[in-house]
Formats: structure tokens, C-alpha cells, sequence
């Protein structure tokens, strides 16, 4: 039976998951979630567009997961505290067979509750709300870090001045601190695979990558493709006093996740897509394709 799947957003990983089903043999029903405010044109696919605020009461999203097989959320953190967890009870109370919920990222399992990342546990409140129930069969997606983010002034890692030619790639923790990466296009396409291509979709936590690098390594990708590298490392110590210098800043609350170096990567060979030789797109290939040249 062909099922009906709910996407939650339209976002970068969202239009990826749009595009991967679509295009699925399968041809699955989608149907995706939008604000009714959203500017998005979806027009050029095959789907319903569903209007609806994940920032609404649990009761309020009930009836709009009512009737769908499978529900992905694709919302990010967009929604804001508690978003996640009001989502999970509306599925649930929805009755829907088969969750996929944001957790796109980190193993949150092993990096614990009380980490810098307040909205972490978040994340934690959701997998113990799922695990304490035996109705809503429920998979999480794990991708470490969407490889576009790496690059992303945001993040603190990749900063490139076109004016000079030359960039400051600053390792968090180290330089021999590994880090797994996802592109959002393996994303949705890994995804659309573990949702289709068999009728017994894997539960729990299922590892996935597009490749496991160190920040050494992200370094000698962009001085390979023309930019003047300026190294630095920014220790644990030091993201500490920004943290605590500036509360309200998120960055330094992000990169102290990957600067302690716990949760933040895996090998790629046990990974779902490893063990299946999914073919991928390396850091190396995501530069040539992306990155902007000096």
C-alpha cells in the first residue's frame, strides 16, 4: 500500500525530502506542512500543501497529523523551546503509526542532558517521551552536522574574505576533533530510502553520513581550492568565558559541542548508508561543488 506521508516544513532539508519522495519509485502520497503565512512555492511538485503552526497547542496540530501513515518533522529549531516536545505529544495523540521527529544532528543519547546547548535536552524530552510509549512507532535520523552549516559564518568555523583572497578556519577543541557530516541532499535521499525501499522501516536511532572529517581536514579543503588559510584554535576554556560573557549568544553554545568532541561523529562504514554502499558526497566533492572561490 502506498502510504501517506507528512512532511513538517520546507525548509533546506525539508525541500530535500520533498524532492527524494517525490522522485521515489514508490510514489508515495505527500503532503507537507506550512505556515500560512509561508512564501514557499511548491507548486512544481506533486503534493498538498497543509497549512498549519507547529507553535500551536498540541491539541490544535492533532487534527492536522490525523490520517497520515508517516509524519517527518523538518522544522529545525524554528520553532522555538518547547516546539519539539508539543509535537511529539500531537503525533502521538494523533495516533500516527510512524514518527520521524527533528533530530537531523548530534547523538544527543551520548552527549547528555545539561550540555551547552539548553535546547538539547529538548531533544532528551522527546526521546524519553517516545521510548515510554509502545503506539507511534518512531525512527530518529542521526546526520551530524548538515555540511552546509559547517561552512556558515554562524558557526564559527569558516570565515572567508573575498576581498583578500584569504580565510580564517578556526578548529573547535583541536585540530584532530572529528567531525560527521551530512549534506541535506544525502539527507533527504538516505531518508526517502529507509522510508521506502522496505516495508519494515528500521526503529530507534539510525546513523547516517556523507563523510567523517577532522577539522585539520576541512582546513586543507578550502587551501585547496585557492583561499589563503589562517589557523586557529579556540579551546573549550576559551568558548566558556564567551558563554558566559554573552548568555544570549548561541554561537559559542553550538561550538562547545563540538569543541568537547563527544557525540559529534561516527565512521561512515557502520553507518546505514555505509553498510549498504549508498553512494555519498564527501566533504571534497561538497567543496567543489559549493564553496566559493577567492
Amino acid at each position: 500500500m502506498t502510504p501517506k506521508i507528512l512532511i513538517i516544513g520546507a525548509g533546506e532539508l525539508g525541500l530535500s525530502l520533498i524532492r527524494s519522495l517525490t522522485s521515489h519509485p514508490a510514489h508515495p502520497s505527500v503532503s507537507v506542512l506550512l505556515r500560512a503565512s509561508s512564501s514557499t512555492d511548491l507548486s512544481t511538485y506533486p503534493i498538498k500543501v497543509v497549512h498549519g503552526d507547529i507553535s500551536s497547542t498540541a491539541e490544535e496540530l492533532t487534527p492536522l497529523l490525523e490520517g497520515y501513515d508517516i509524519v517527518i518533522s523538518a522544522t529545525g529549531f524554528a520553532g522555538g523551546p518547547n516546539s519539539q516536545l508539543n509535537l511529539a505529544h500531537a503525533v502521538l495523540e494523533a495516533g500516527v503509526p510512524h514518527y520521524f521527529p527533528w533530530q537531523f544532528g548530534v547523538d544527543y543519547d551520548l552527549i547528555g542532558r545539561g550540555s551547552s546547548q539548553p535546547l538539547f535536552d529538548e531533544q532528551l524530552d522527546v526521546r524519553d517521551l517516545l521510548r515510554s510509549q509502545d503506539k507511534t512507532k518512531w525512527t530518529i535520523v542521526s546526520t551530524g552536522l548538515f555540511t552546509s552549516f559547517l561552512f556558515h559564518p554562524s558557526f564559527g568555523v569558516v570565515d572567508l574574505d573575498s576581498s583578500t583572497g584569504k580565510a580564517t578556519v578556526n578548529a573547535l577543541g583541536g585540530w584532530s576533533n572529528g567531525i560527521t557530516v551530512t549534506s541535506a541532499e544525502d539527507i533527504g535521499r538516505i531518508t526517502s530510502k529507509i522510508v521506502l525501499d522496505n516495508p519494515d522501516i528500521p526503529q530507534g536511532v539510525v546513523y547516517i553520513a556523507s563523510d567523517t572529517i577532522k577539522f585539520e581536514d576541512v582546513s586543507k579543503e578550502v587551501e585547496r581550492v585557492g583561499w589563503k588559510v589562517d589557523r586557529k584554535i579556540i579551546t573549550v576554556e576559551e568558548l566558556e568565558v564567551r558563554r558566559k560573557r554573552d548568555p544570549e549568544d548561541v554561537g559559542p553554545k553550538y561550538a562547545l559541542i563540538w569543541a568537547r568532541n563527544i557525540g559529534v561523529s561516527w565512521d561512515v562504514g557502520v553507518t546505514w548508508n555505509g553498510k549498504r554502499g549508498i553512494e555519498v558526497e564527501s566533504l571534497r566533492e561538497w567543496v567543489d561543488r559549493n564553496l566559493p572561490r577567492p
